[in-house]
């Protein structure tokens, strides 16, 4: 982040922090003030995966859409909506809300979505950048009028139901974002990318053969590191913390490491680390494993680098809302001389 971004973040923070904008606010994206509180119930199902991808890409499509950021950013900004309920009592009351929204007020609610992980996964987030940073575009009518279409197809087929239970075990059940993926990459050529991601099934029956060899050494050990170096948006490593969970351990007790050359995929993958829970040591890196025989290594100290820089960040944002409080303070006592 360059010292430019750093500032306006800041900012940013300080101002939402002394309510400056909430007081003064004209702003008509403002997701807080413009937004609608007519919120009709809509219908909800809870659709495989399959069925999800194609109703996603289908509505993005269908209102003239072309990019594949936009419409993969929607469902992964839906899926890390950071309100959780117990077996996501609460989603049909949220979709109904997130669809009632216009299109600039929802894509401003998208974007803060996203932009809660930065504190928590500063790493993650910066992986998971190229799903979001076009919440940051002006958009013209026909990318919002697809953002509205895509956003409103995805809750209707459930990924509030999928990924907005507080138990991690019940968002781990399904890859939402490689549904996605492949199937808005479909409708270009995925033979011509070269990307095929592991169906669901044949994870999950590598995962327990693995699981169940024979040997008397336990696969899956407290403590230990796996590396999927063709990770995709991280199918295996779903279904490996899924057997972990079934044998009563915590994924988040080792370490995960998942390398993939394709930007969008690698995306997926940073943002399934945060809805499936993996842990602090699940670790995403973008690049070419056979031309960069050290990427596990640089991603984990890019990681590192990453979360020092939050805290300085932190700590400035926490000096600037002291320095701001103190010159209120002094202002009013000076006004009321």
């Amino acid at each position: 982040m360059s010292a430019e971004s750093t500032a306006a973040l800041v900012n940013e923070v300080v101002d939402q922090a002394l309510n400056h904008k909430v007081q003064n606010c004209t702003d008509p994206s403002c997701a807080r003030h413009a937004g609608t509180t007519d919120c009709p119930p809509i219908t909800v199902s809870r659709s495989p995966g399959s069925v999800f991808g194609e109703a996603v890409a289908d509505a993005w499509y269908a209102a003239g859409g072309s990019r594949l950021d936009i419409p993969a950013g929607v469902v992964a900004a839906l899926a890390l909506w950071p309100r959780k309920s117990p077996g996501a009592e609460a989603a049909d009351t949220i979709a109904a809300y997130i669809a009632a929204q216009p299109p600039r007020v929802l894509v401003r609610g998208l974007a803060e979505s996203a932009d809660y992980y930065w504190r928590l996964r500063p790493d993650l987030w910066t992986t998971a950048r190229p799903l979001f940073d076009w919440t940051r575009e002006d958009l013209h009518d026909t990318h919002l009028a697809g953002v509205q279409a895509v956003t409103r197809a995805a809750l209707r087929h459930g990924v509030l139901q999928h990924t907005g239970d507080t138990d991690p075990a019940e968002r781990s059940r399904i890859d939402l974002m490689s549904w996605v993926i492949t199937s808005l990459r479909h409708h270009h050529s995925r033979r011509s990318l070269g990307e095929y991601h592991t169906p669901p099934d044949i994870s999950d029956l590598i995962t327990t053969m693995l699981a169940d060899d024979g040997s008397t050494q336990r696969p899956y050990q407290r403590g230990e590191w796996a590396l999927e170096p063709a990770a995709g948006t991280g199918g295996l490593v779903r279904s490996a913390a899924q057997e972990l969970r079934l044998r009563g351990e915590d994924p988040a007790e080792r370490g995960w490491v998942m390398l993939e050359l394709d930007s969008l995929a690698a995306a997926g993958a940073a943002v399934n680390a945060l809805v499936w829970e993996l842990g602090p040591r699940a670790f995403v890196g973008r690049g070419d494993v056979l031309a960069q025989p050290d990427l596990a290594e640089d991603t984990l100290a890019q990681a590192r680098d990453m979360a020092r820089h939050r805290d300085d960040v932190m700590k400035l944002i926490g000096f600037a809302i002291a320095t701001r409080t103190t010159e209120q303070l002094l202002d009013a006592l000076t006004a009321s001389r």
